[in-house]
């Protein structure tokens, strides 16, 4: 496909409306806000609503600042589109986890990965480009003496092509003047600006996409051993979760306020069990048993620290045994391992065939209960 820099307006938001009508596993993309002022504003330029174009690019300039994607490429553009390939649970990412290959998803994912190259390119600078040989052609057509010759003349000179003359429109809305500068999505240097638990990984995925050519479909293989390795969504971006009503919220990373308190000899054997349960060795839930304030649940966190492959998910609010299942089935399809902690939960007739493998389950209560054989008195 041609450079956005060598198209006309017409050519260019055409281009962009066919682009994203064909994204078939990435079509979620559509529905984010600066995808949709972007769509928006493409159409506008078709309508000749100049004053919509424009409202609705400097627009899309506030949803790509304000959309939370992560600074890396130095463009808010570019830095949405890999947002979304890389940070966002969608079909692929999630089949990639799961290790659950369906062929059709990976080939239509090829596919729109070649749409999103094509895309990436866009500029601020050029959609500001289009609105302005938008807004020329109809100011043009206010002067009728202007003949199909001096017009084919100008056209040439400037590499674009002529179309027949349309009828004025309702809905053409043509201002007195255009505002000064073009939407502006530049910010820096390429770099990574904050702190993700995935970056070793992900540092390198930006660094292929980021450099490649001339297309992303080449790196489909490379994209699905990435999610197959680190899973996907927010386990690449923290470690720390609670369960709150019926779904997973990240939370910030949680230390003991001081690791003295933790008592040592408890301590080790949790640390002993849990490496065992990474080796593979293990899959027994463990009942840490104590008074308040013994240090159960900081130590549980603590845990963490010392084994950083381990995601955490602090669920509370459980009181019996089918309370688990929506939380295991939040966390089963992922290549991670989770300790999953309850904070004094009433668990009668715990099956140990509901666990997934990757589930390490901890409870935290005062008084021993039965069911469990590996127990840590504090």
């Amino acid at each position: 496909m041609r450079d956005f820099n060598e198209l006309n307006w017409f050519e260019g938001a055409e281009t962009v409306l066919a682009l994203f009508e064909r994204l078939t596993v990435m079509r979620s993309v559509k529905e984010e806000e600066p995808v949709k002022l972007l769509l928006g504003a493409c159409n506008a330029l078709m309508r000749g609503n100049i004053r919509e174009a424009v409202d609705m690019s400097f627009s899309m300039t506030g949803a790509l600042l304000m959309s939370g994607c992560r600074r890396v490429t130095g463009d808010l553009f570019k830095d949405f589109l890999l947002s979304e390939i890389f940070l966002k649970p969608h079909p692929f990412a999630i089949m990639s986890a799961a290790n659950r290959l369906d062929e059709a998803v990976y080939n239509s994912m090829k596919d729109d990965l070649d749409i999103l190259y094509a895309l990436k390119d866009l500029s601020g600078e050029t959609l500001g480009r289009f609105i302005q040989e938008r807004y020329r052609e109809l100011k043009q057509k206010l002067h009728p003496n202007r003949d199909l010759a001096a017009r084919r003349a100008e056209a040439a000179w400037g590499g674009g092509s002529v179309r027949p003359e349309e009828d004025a429109k309702p809905t053409t809305v043509i201002p007195a003047f255009l505002p000064s500068g073009d939407p502006n999505w530049h910010y820096g240097e390429e770099e990574m600006r904050d702190s993700f638990v995935s970056d070793e990984a992900l540092e390198e995925m930006y660094h292929r996409f980021i450099e490649a050519e001339p297309d992303w479909s080449s790196l489909t293989e490379d994209l699905w051993n990435f999610f197959a390795a680190y899973g996907c969504g927010d386990f690449l971006r923290v470690r720390h979760f609670a369960w709150e009503d019926g779904k997973l919220i990240p939370i910030g990373e949680i230390r003991p306020k001081d690791d003295r308190f933790l008592p040592e000899g408890p301590y080790r054997t949790l640390i002993d069990h849990a490496i065992s349960f990474m080796r593979g060795e293990t899959m027994e839930p463990m009942l840490l048993s104590g008074a308040d304030g013994a240090g159960k649940t900081a130590m549980l966190f603590a845990l963490t620290d010392e084994l950083p492959e381990m995601r955490f998910v602090y669920a509370s609010g459980v009181r019996c045994s089918a309370d688990l299942t929506p939380v295991f089935n939040a966390v089963k399809d992922q290549p991670l391992k989770f300790l999953v902690a309850l904070d004094e939960p009433e668990l009668k007739g715990l099956a140990m065939r509901l666990i997934p493998a990757n589930v390490l389950l901890a409870v935290a209560r005062k008084a021993n209960m039965s069911g469990f054989s590996k127990i840590i008195a504090m």
